[in-house]
């Protein structure tokens, strides 16, 4: 999830009904919720990741490898 993600697609639910409920209960503006959305989907990921060597699989097969080396070279660029 990136600023422009919470900005485009879920500011207007985000605001209606922090505005109105969430924000006084939780307390988060958009940038503690973007971030408290980054480490939560970090952790969720390096659970997977865990489990799937737990059970003696591969999290990442060689297509999905490659295609990730594709994607850091063009970003470099």
């Amino acid at each position: 999830m990136t600023k422009w993600n919470l900005n485009s697609s879920l500011e207007e639910a985000w605001y209606l009904t922090s505005n109105n409920y969430y924000e006084k209960q939780d307390g988060y503006d958009k940038e503690n919720y973007l971030e408290y959305m980054k480490k939560r989907q970090k952790k969720s990921h390096k659970r997977r990741v865990e489990k799937a060597k737990e059970r003696g699989e591969e999290y990442y097969t060689t297509l999905q490898v490659r295609q990730m080396e594709y994607a850091q070279r063009l970003a470099t660029y």
